[in-house]
């Protein structure tokens, strides 16, 4: 997104529905693109961040009913069955950019966007503008919605080896991989320097990165990656315990994939490594 944003395609302070027309009426008006892509839209039906922890048990749960519209949740009583007539059903807590709420759905709502504005499906984008492009050597996997939908909010399976190759064009040996800079050094400072450290701790996973990297001040996330320290290296996490953590300045790449239950702080590990390098 950040590239297309980039290529003047997206605006990201437009309101959402400017891009799906879809949720005109909705509480989404009143979210942007940027609220949206940092997971801060203010809305309810979060992953992980309501009162109760039970969003993938309860079937009550407005991401759960999304999720079953997506095949990878079951509850054989519910009667929708398109995503984004359960997202219209959402409803604001406080006003966007208020806390850091992690929620695949805003991942999808993104993929959307990328998908219209481009005119071809996500992962058709991510192939043209990325993943043909670093040597990869092997195919990255998408699944697929049983509306057609690429699902790159949890489902991209690839190589560990071509993971890191992904990470590596995010640094300084970006050339290693690719004959041309395929994420310009302005996007990587933008993602490093302009989050909103005051909205971090306010919901779950920022509370968990927080306390796998104990000690460290003015954390951020931004456009998706879950971390971001104050020396700018960069963390995405995974289901299942995998991560990607990038360090521009160290021109280093620690990437890792598990079946781990997320109580082995792979991440914290990664930071002593990079760390190491000082």
């Amino acid at each position: 997104m950040a590239l297309l944003e980039a290529q003047g395609k997206i605006d990201v302070k437009k309101p959402v529905p400017f891009y799906i027309e879809e949720l005109k009426g909705s509480d989404w008006d009143d979210t942007t693109v940027e609220d949206a892509l940092d997971m801060a839209n203010g809305l309810d039906s979060t992953e992980h961040d309501e009162e109760i922890q039970d969003t993938r048990t309860n079937p009550e749960r407005g991401y759960f009913k999304w999720a079953v519209t997506l095949g990878f949740l079951v509850n054989p009583d519910q009667k929708e069955t398109n995503p984004i007539e359960v997202l219209r059903s959402m409803k604001r807590k406080y006003p966007g950019h208020t806390a850091f709420e992690y929620n695949s759905i805003n991942t999808f709502i993104m993929n959307r966007i990328s998908e219209r504005v481009a005119g071809k499906p996500i992962n058709e984008l991510i192939s043209e503008m990325i993943w043909s492009k670093i040597g990869a050597e092997h195919d990255m996997v998408v699944a697929v919605s049983p509306q057609g939908y690429p699902m790159s909010f949890g489902w991209n399976l690839s190589t560990l080896r071509d993971m890191a190759r992904f990470g590596m064009i995010f640094t300084p040996s970006w050339n290693k991989v690719s004959a041309e800079r395929i994420v310009p050094e302005a996007i990587v400072r933008m993602i490093q320097t302009t989050g909103k450290p005051e909205i971090y701790d306010k919901g779950y996973v920022g509370q968990l990165m927080m306390s796998r990297f104990p000690g460290e001040k003015g954390m951020t996330n931004r456009y998706m990656w879950d971390a971001i320290l104050q020396d700018g290296d960069m963390l995405k996490s995974g289901m299942g315990s995998q991560g990607l953590y990038v360090s521009p300045s160290r021109d280093l790449v620690i990437n890792w994939f598990s079946t781990g239950d997320g109580t082995t702080k792979e991440e914290t590990m990664a930071r002593a490594i990079a760390k190491s390098f000082d």
